[in-house]
């Protein structure tokens, strides 16, 4: 069975692979976190390359066949311009997309993270907004995913981005 889909998403993670490809993940608003292959987007003359840039928020369609999916059509609706131009600002994106990547589980609805992540990015590329903000975002992100509960979350002591560190099995390099 196949089928065509459209859905509006936040890229996660680009990763190369053969003739002129990229697997892309993203976290999208109906499936969660998604995986698909874009397939030819490395050719001079692929005008969806520039939106696939880590951290956009873009509106895609794709094409699932048995098992594997395939982007097609991409609009960009969201380039978060003034983040990218803060090296502060961006350090606190790529930890976020960091995060959700290596937690969320693929293939599965997470509408309400869904939320908080874009009222996170929106906070962040509109106003100043602190490491302790960013870190306040994890431990909700932890909690609705289910790692943590409200007894751990109001803990004095907590660390979100050390508890983290222990989930995935790997430091999390913060400048």
């Amino acid at each position: 069975m196949s089928r065509h889909a459209s859905d509006e998403g936040i890229i996660l993670k680009k990763q190369s692979l053969l003739n002129n490809s990229l697997r892309i993940t993203l976290f999208t608003k109906s499936r969660g976190k998604l995986s698909l292959a874009a397939y030819g987007i490395k050719k001079i003359t692929s005008r969806r390359l520039s939106h696939l840039e880590t951290g956009n928020f873009i509106r895609f369609s794709y094409y699932t066949k048995e098992g594997y999916s395939s982007l097609r059509e991409t609009e960009l609706i969201y380039g978060y311009s003034k983040i990218k131009e803060s090296p502060e600002k961006l350090d606190a994106l790529y930890l976020i997309i960091f995060i959700l990547n290596k937690i969320l589980p693929e293939d599965q609805e997470e509408y309400e993270i869904y939320t908080m992540t874009h009222k996170i990015l929106k906070e962040l590329n509109n106003r100043e907004t602190t490491m302790k903000d960013v870190e306040k975002f994890v431990m909700s992100l932890l909690e609705k995913s289910g790692f943590i509960d409200e007894k751990i979350k109001s803990d004095k002591s907590f660390d979100a981005i050390s508890f983290v560190e222990e989930l995935i099995g790997q430091k999390i390099r913060i400048t």
